[in-house]
């Protein structure tokens, strides 16, 4: 039962994945995140680096899911295990980018000022 949940999960965030891929792509490419990251230099290198090795994955996954999807609808004959396939790839492009959006609340996330002793 559990099993069921979790693979329905991941189908389902890997189906929401299809859109949210190419725009988040889309935004990185364009820069809109360069003013929601802290201004010291250590932040920005930390979110270009980590931005990218789990961008690219994402993008991988996303390719691999439409080719799998196109290669299903394409399929002539004995396509039994195609859908199988299609849940596999969509699923894994699902678990990527609940991890790219995780490290976009993260890196985003800005602690809020901390008042002084004397105004509370």
């Amino acid at each position: 039962m559990i099993d069921t949940i979790l693979v329905s999960l991941a189908v389902t965030a890997g189906v929401i994945a299809l859109a949210g891929v190419p725009l988040r792509c889309w935004q990185f490419a364009s820069g809109q995140f360069r003013s929601q990251i802290p201004p010291h230099a250590l932040a920005r290198a930390t979110f270009r680096l980590f931005a990218f090795l789990i961008l690219v994955p994402n993008a991988l996954a996303w390719t691999y899911a439409v080719y799998i999807v196109h290669h299903y609808y394409t399929c002539v004959g004995a396509c039994a295990q195609e859908w199988a396939g299609t849940a596999i790839a969509i699923g894994m492009l699902g678990c990527a980018y609940v991890l790219f959006e995780g490290f976009l609340l993260t890196a985003r996330y800005r602690p809020k000022p901390r008042r002084a002793a004397a105004n509370r």
